[in-house]
């Protein structure tokens, strides 16, 4: 047996290949978006690629599963326009079908809900924030769309926004619209380059929420002609192969397999609980302006729902001490007007990572993350939401997963010359 066969015979492959004649060009290791991504873009470009999956289902935290008809998302699900991820996804011939949230909303201040600032007629009717807040406030949100992120890559997001306002509420408007689009608490350490880029998306372009959840995103990349996924296989060694792309796991996995360690930032953790609903909650959006909580009705403009019903999210963003509290994750959901009576399915994801490692000031923002690259063998690629100096939350992702197959195009094309 060569020494490829004997390494696909160690991770448990070998009798599931023998129907191919060929070895693959391209390993893959992990099945989520930043993998398939990958693997979409490898077979495009006609070469063979196998992905490895150690889950006995494929997409990572991209999966979706149905529940007493709803489609739930692992967490709050949102994919940004205009970023990297719509755009990629467009070229590989991925069709994102959903609906945009309304802008309009609610913010809870003090235990008390009032209509959300999101733009000037809410910003001049709420009752939320003092004539000084809103003159902050408008200022602030005026000057996002000429904000430069990289300019604040080495600032840390608390540092960013002791800049830009002084008041107390203004400043708590600021970090709410930074955990509500970068799904992160760590305002201390997280550069403020990320989440400049991301309040701008956010006021900007926005949000797609998908119809039949983001499992509709994994399906399509599956389907690409010569994407080959081998799913319970965990792998515990580099491949022999002609290219290897680590995308799953984070940087604990590729530390593992590499032998080395990455210096990067914390991870994101946020807890989550869906509730399927027989009625409309009274208000689509919900946030916490003094609180990291957050609640949103994603059947309100995508199909998630069975006729006549209504999925909603309500999550906490963990900082990196905090403990998830079911209490007050269901307490935001009251403040949208859901009652008990209300909830038909719920489920809660207690702990789950929202982001592998968060972009840091100290690290230099997203230029100081680990590029596609980094492995120490020439044949050996990176990645995933912490790699690449690209994107934040799946815009990274789909990001690196995309320069990871250029890379190894590359590699294998400089070993046929």
């Amino acid at each position: 047996m060569s020494q490829s066969g004997e390494l696909l015979r160690r991770v448990g492959m070998e009798p599931q290949i023998t129907h191919s004649k060929h070895h693959p060009d391209v390993v893959v290791i992990g099945g989520g978006l930043a993998g398939l991504t990958a693997a979409a873009t490898v077979t495009a470009a006609g070469k063979r690629v196998l992905a490895l999956e150690k889950r006995g289902v494929v997409g990572g935290d991209a999966r979706s599963m149905v529940q007493s008809g709803f489609t739930l998302n692992q967490g709050p699900h949102a994919l940004y326009r205009g970023g990297p991820a719509e755009r990629i996804l467009t070229e590989l011939g991925v069709k994102l079908n959903g609906g945009a949230p309304p802008v309009e909303g609610r913010i809870v201040f003090d235990g008390e809900t009032y209509v959300a600032p999101a733009g000037p007629s809410t910003l001049l009717q709420t009752k939320a924030l003092g004539v000084r807040d809103k003159v902050e406030v408008a200022k602030m949100l005026g000057q996002a769309p000429k904000f430069r992120p990289s300019d604040y890559a080495r600032q840390t997001v608390s540092e960013w926004i002791d800049s830009m306002v002084t008041r107390e509420r203004p400043r708590q408007l600021a970090h709410m619209l930074t955990r509500l689009t970068s799904y992160a608490n760590h305002p201390d350490v997280m550069s403020a380059e990320v989440a400049a880029q991301q309040i701008q998306l956010g006021l900007g372009p926005g949000v797609l929420y998908l119809d039949g959840g983001w499992q509709t995103l994994v399906d399509q990349l599956l389907a690409k002609p010569g994407v080959e996924v081998r799913t319970g296989e965990a792998v515990t060694e580099l491949p022999d192969a002609p290219a290897v792309i680590i995308a799953g796991g984070g940087p604990t996995t590729a530390s593992k397999l590499l032998g080395r360690s990455f210096d990067v930032g914390p991870s994101a953790q946020v807890s989550c609980i869906d509730l399927g609903l027989r009625r409309p909650p009274d208000h689509d959006i919900v946030l916490g302006g003094d609180a990291p909580f957050y609640f949103s009705n994603h059947s309100g403009v995508a199909d998630l729902a069975p006729k006549g019903h209504h999925l909603t999210g309500a999550m906490q963003y963990l900082a990196e001490a905090d403990e998830p509290d079911p209490e007050a994750i269901r307490a935001i959901a009251a403040h949208a007007g859901v009652t008990d009576d209300d909830i038909v399915h719920s489920r809660k994801l207690h702990r789950m990572t929202a982001v592998s490692a968060v972009a840091t000031a100290e690290l230099g923002g997203l230029a100081g993350r680990p590029k596609a690259t980094d492995t120490g063998h020439d044949n050996v690629f990176l990645a995933g939401d912490w790699v690449g100096p690209e994107g934040h939350l799946a815009d990274a992702a789909i990001a690196s997963g995309r320069a990871a197959a250029d890379a190894a195009l590359r590699q294998l094309a400089k070993v046929a010359a």
